[in-house]
């Protein structure tokens, strides 16, 4: 019986990402083990290999997700598992949480954690050395989008407030 192999894996290539700022989807905050990473790190510090990974979804300028050859375009940052003041966990929560929630977490009050979830952000993309697209940042909750109102609509609105205005009078 012939023995044959699998071809190598390669995978595919990284998603077309542009540096700069974007809108994201945060979809989940993980505690994953990441055994080959255990040991001693670069500056002679145990490391236990865990992480925590913020997972992310890239969405587009109109707030819909952003897919790249079909599949959406997802993102993470990883952290290790310090979460004081100082942290980057703590620097990428407070980019994620209302200021009210994020003093609540300081604080280890409890809030609703459910309205978090889905929310959408504002963040910082860059590059690893490797070329795929990492979150470098996250910069607060996206404001709600303007309703753009026509210019039919706008004169509508003023002739009403003036007709208000006149009755008043």
């Amino acid at each position: 019986m012939p023995f044959s192999l699998p071809t190598a894996n390669t995978g595919g290539d990284a998603p077309q990402v542009e540096d700069g700022l974007a809108i994201l989807r945060f979809n989940d905050l993980v505690l994953k083990e990441h055994p080959d990473w255990a040991g001693t790190d670069k500056f002679g510090k145990a490391d236990d290999g865990q992480r925590y990974h913020f997972q992310f979804t890239l969405m587009t300028e109109d707030r819909e997700v952003a897919y790249d050859e079909g599949d959406p375009v997802e993102l993470e940052a990883l952290t290790r598992t310090a979460t004081g003041p100082k942290s980057n966990f703590a620097a990428y929560l407070k980019g994620i949480l209302t200021p009210m929630e994020f003093m609540a977490w300081e604080a280890n009050e409890p809030f609703d954690g459910s309205k978090v979830q889905g929310r959408l952000i504002n963040a910082q993309i860059a590059h690893n050395a490797k070329n795929w697209p990492l979150v470098e940042a996250t910069l607060g909750p996206v404001k709600p989008k303007a309703v753009k109102k026509t210019k039919a609509e706008l004169q509508a609105e003023a002739a009403a407030m003036l007709a208000a205005a006149e009755e008043a009078e």
